[in-house]
């Protein structure tokens, strides 16, 4: 785990960036960095992040800031890093390796360079030490008057090695590389004395005397109009020295190297992030084992900055090139890409060979090139390259030379040490380069207009440095204004225009470089949804065979107009919007719509027939025609898994279905996803693609379907508790059930009505549709549904305390579980049979059998019910007596819970924790959940649990010493209860047990 401070505060672990939450949260964990390994008194933390005046509740922030900074780190695996945050007496104390803050690594570095025996080395180890910086220390986190408190030395030392590094330049005779460094750290620093000695004396020596003169009298001037004082006698005396022309101030002949090309184009300003990128390239274009020519390859999509980045990397390791640096566009985007040979007569005219001594043929350039560059260290940098060819002539024979590509593709066949994949810039990258071009006053990172600007650029460079100038240039423009344009995906690519640059147009070279083959590829794949196309859909979209598709795919992942991730193409937002505005022209994008959404519909159905609730509606289906390798056998092993990743897909293709009126398609794809959708509780996917099937239904006129949708949008509404709802869809279902010709059909019709009956307290109600559902069961040979059924029946059994009958249903439901294999039934009808033995006293054999609920559960995957299983192990546990066993299990319900949809099951989990830390006498933390649970419970729709949580809220009361209020919870949940005929009614008054 590693932190970094200089620059943005970020913590990497495993090399992914960990999300530090809120900007003060962020500044909580950089004071405990900057002081790591030490006690940091709480008050110091108070005092900093609120410098004016700390509001009452500061220490209970900076506690709540310190628990979730615990949780984030310990969730990225802390102590495996040897990281921990802890809490002593009156302060804090986070203990790590003090190697892994960027802040030491940086001090000890600039340490480490004054030991340096030579200036070269002294400058590779400043180079590492500066690299670590990424900006101000802690930007971002906190206010400049803070900031600069804290940071005051940090900024010193980094000025020092910057001037120590331009120390070691000047000695070696490289004054000409450092003027622009130079030029602008007197810009930001214009009272540092000793950088304006520095860039005089780099001027005098490169022959620029009246320039070097000019700098000492701006810097004169400056200081006597505002301060009053004149310059240092060392600076005086340098300019006394300049207009002498001392030779003194030359280097030795001897020492002077031979000026080579310096043609690396200046650095792009504004630039922000790709730290890490930028370390790993200057490492590799200079190794320290030599023998092997380095050559280094960017690439990436139109748009991510691989020419900047090139540059950046390219100046920052000039210096181990003092030879020269060669730069060149080769125009591999262009329609006629740069011929290497006149690329090489260029490169040896600028090292020195006479125009009239340049060889004829390609080959005798090519010679000559690794003749002149035999024996000197030079960079040569060969931007925007279009194949491997044209860059193999360019590349010099001798090791102490390095080569750095930047290419749109691939360059596969290349012979390189790396090829660098850029992506996107992270969030964090991205919202701190738009800042820093339009102005951190302009600009709130916390603005979701801000944050959402970011997502609809997708990280791409060009995109945000388009919106930024615009924003910076157009002070009436606000960030919500702009992001509303952007919204609009018809004219995103419109609006991310700016002077000479355009989104569009670097989009346009990748696609006329294309053949007309990969150029309908380009165009169809539009067709993919939001979370992209697997192989298989690829080749129905193309309809071509599966290996062709592969090939086409892949070709256009090599040149970065597609992403591939495992088992998957996707396009960027940006470029997906460019591809769209191609297909909206070719005449071929419905019959290949037609062909992918097919292909999805045949394998929908084959994996909802393999759920534990699908299969339930028949419809033909077009065959599947893609040769796929593999992609049956997957839906046959792991069906829920395949609809994990491809039912996006089949909700974007139901949505487009019905936009345009295809009544069939719409309810036959709503069929194949309507099973998997309740598997994994996505009540509001269910409900939306039942409502559209309804809609489909009754446009079409099939009672069959329109019975389907009724029955799929009453189970979304009962699930999400909208009782009322879901008793109007199930009736009017009930109404066209006879017309449907489907018995089972009714029986899960009349199952759902049970349940929705059963949870609203109806019990009579509920009881009728469960024997009529079992009635309509003996005429079909559904074992899985009667045990459905029979669970049902029983959970409503134990409701009203018949317990001896509840035990019997639910045992008959276990057996015939277990004769199918369905863990997660198992797990689910056990948990009630465990409750049941509870309730009769026997405490150990509910214990046992809500331990097999639970591991039934947790391996079947279902977290929903998992947690409704602790829940009952915690209650089963306060029942012996156990509380340290039903708090753990309590407590991890909640953890299990937290991470499902199931805010009611939640909510019941919170009541019973409150009941167990009463008994431990913890009435505070006790308060605090049941007053969550009760909220919840209260408009549940449930009065069952609302009556028990109003049994432990008189508890509660009864123990803070209010017995009125006490007996008037009691004499409410009393009522509630009593009414729905509930066995808790008999114990009111009495700890909540069961």
């Amino acid at each position: 785990m590693e932190f970094r401070l200089l620059g943005p505060v970020r913590a990497i672990s495993d090399g992914k960036q960990i999300d530090l939450g809120v900007r003060k949260q962020r500044f909580v964990l950089a004071m405990m960095l900057l002081d790591a390994n030490k006690l940091v008194p709480a008050e110091r933390l108070v005092e900093l992040t609120w410098p004016d005046e700390a509001p009452r509740s500061a220490r209970g922030v900076i506690h709540t800031h310190i628990s979730r900074l615990r949780s984030v780190l310990n969730a990225a695996d802390a102590e495996r890093h040897g990281v921990a945050l802890i809490s002593n007496g009156p302060g804090y104390m986070l203990k790590c390796d003090p190697k892994s803050i960027d802040v030491n690594k940086f001090m000890d570095l600039c340490t480490a360079s004054r030991n340096c025996q030579d200036d070269d080395g002294r400058i590779r180890v400043l180079d590492e030490a500066l690299a670590l910086w990424d900006g101000p220390a802690l930007a971002s986190v906190a206010a400049e008057e803070v900031r600069t408190r804290l940071t005051r030395h940090l900024d010193e030392a980094r000025l020092l090695a910057m001037e120590e590094r331009i120390d070691a330049h000047l000695r070696l005779g490289r004054h000409a590389e450092v003027i622009h460094d130079l030029t602008e750290l007197e810009a930001e620093h214009p009272y540092r004395q000793q950088v304006v000695a520095q860039l005089m004396l780099a001027l005098h020596r490169s022959d620029r005397g009246p320039d070097a003169l000019s700098a000492y009298q701006k810097l004169y001037r400056r200081l006597d109009s505002e301060l009053g004082v004149e310059p240092a006698p060392a600076l005086r005396e340098l300019q006394t020295r300049i207009l002498r022309d001392d030779p003194a101030l030359n280097l030795n002949p001897r020492e002077k190297l031979k000026a080579g090309p310096r043609q690396l184009p200046p650095d792009v300003d504004h630039y922000t992030g790709r730290r890490q990128h930028i370390e790993q390239i200057c490492q590799l274009l200079t190794p320290r084992d030599g023998g092997v020519l380095p050559v280094v390859a960017i690439t990436g999509k139109p748009g991510l900055g691989k020419t900047a980045l090139a540059v950046r990397a390219g100046r920052r390791v000039a210096a181990e090139f003092p030879d020269g640096q060669l730069f060149i566009d080769l125009q591999g985007n262009g329609l006629r890409p740069r011929d290497p040979s006149e690329v090489l007569a260029r490169f040896l005219r600028d090292l020195g060979v006479d125009g009239a001594d340049v060889p004829a043929t390609l080959e005798e350039r090519v010679g000559l090139f690794r003749d002149r560059t035999a024996g000197r260290r030079i960079l040569v940098v060969l931007d925007n390259a279009a194949t491997e060819q044209q860059v193999r002539s360019l590349i010099p024979g001798n090791a102490e030379c390095a080569v750095l590509i930047t290419s749109r593709r691939r360059l596969t066949g290349l012979d390189m040490r790396k090829l660098v994949d850029l992506d996107v810039l992270n969030q964090v990258d991205a919202l701190a380069l738009l800042a820093d071009l339009v102005g951190d006053d302009r600009l709130a990172a916390a603005d979701p207009s801000v944050r959402r600007i970011v997502e609809l650029c997708g990280g791409l460079p060009l995109a945000l440095r388009i919106v930024g100038t615009k924003l910076r240039s157009r002070s009436h423009l606000t960030a919500a204004a702009l992001a509303a344009r952007l919204e609009d995906e018809r004219t995103r690519l419109d609006e991310l225009v700016g002077g000479d640059r355009e989104i569009r147009a670097s989009f346009l070279l990748s696609y006329d470089s294309l053949d007309a083959e990969h150029q309908r590829a380009f165009r169809l794949l539009a067709l993919m949804p939001d979370n992209g196309l697997p192989p298989w859909a690829t080749a129905a979209v193309l309809d071509v065979d599966f290996r062709t598709s592969e090939r086409l795919v892949e070709d256009l992942v090599d040149v970065n107009l597609v992403e591939a991730a495992p088992g998957r193409y996707r396009f960027h937002d940006l470029i997906r919007l460019y591809a769209q505005e191609k297909l909206a022209a070719d005449d071929e994008r419905h019959v290949a719509r037609t062909r992918m959404v097919n292909a999805y519909l045949h394998l929908g159905k084959r994996a909802d027939a393999l759920l534990e609730f699908g299969g339930l509606y028949q419809f033909d289906c077009p065959p599947f025609t893609v040769d796929a390798p593999g992609v049956l056998d997957e839906i046959d092993r792991a069906p829920a898994a395949w609809l994990d990743q491809e039912h996006p897909a089949i909700l974007e293709a139901i949505e487009h279905a019905a936009a345009n009126g295809h009544h069939d398609l719409t309810y036959h794809l709503s069929a194949t996803v309507a099973a998997f959708l309740e598997l994994r509780a996505q009540w509001a996917d269910l409900k939306r693609v039942a409502e559209l099937s309804l809609a489909a239904a009754r446009g079409s006129g099939s009672p069959y379907w329109k019975a389907y949708a009724l029955f799929a949008v009453g189970l979304a509404a009962r699930e999400t508790r909208d009782f009322r709802k879901a008793e109007e869809y199930f009736r009017a279902g009930l109404e066209i059930l006879p017309h449907a010709n489907d018995p089972l059909l009714e029986v899960v019709t009349l199952l759902s009505v049970g349940v929705a009956q059963r949870l609203q307290g109806r019990w009579n109600d509920a009881a009728r549709y469960f024997d009529g559902c079992l009635s309509v069961l003996e005429a079909l040979d559904k074992p899985r549904w009667r045990a459905y059924t029979l669970r049902e029946s029983g959970v409503l059994d134990r409701y009203r305390g018949e317990w001896d009958r509840a035990e019997e249903r639910l045992r008959a439901a276990v057996d015939t579980f277990e004769r199918l294999g369905d863990r997660r039934w198992i797990g689910a009808t056990l948990r009630e049979l465990g409750i049941v033995r509870r309730a009769v006293g026997d405490l150990e054999g509910s214990l046992e059998v809500l331990i097999r609920s639970r591991d039934a559960l947790r391996g079947a995957g279902d977290l929903r019910r998992e947690g409704a299983a602790l829940r009952c192990l915690a209650e089963t546990h306060r029942a012996i007596g156990a509380l340290d066993e039903a708090r753990a299990c309590a407590e991890r319900g909640l953890d299990v819970l937290e991470l499902t949809l199931d805010s009611h099951g939640l909510a019941c989990t919170q009541v019973v924790l409150a009941e167990v830390l009463m008994d431990a006498d913890e009435l505070e933390a006790a308060r605090k959940h049941l007053d969550k649970g009760l909220a919840a419970l209260s408009v549940s729709g449930d009065p069952r649990w609302h009556g028990k949580a109003l049994i432990t809220r008189g508890r509660y009361l009864m123990a803070s010493g209010d017995a009125a209020g006490a007996r008037t919870a009691w004499d409410e949940a009393r009522r509630m209860l009593s009414e729905i005929g509930a066995v808790e009614a008999e114990h009111v008054g009495e700890p909540l047990g069961r």
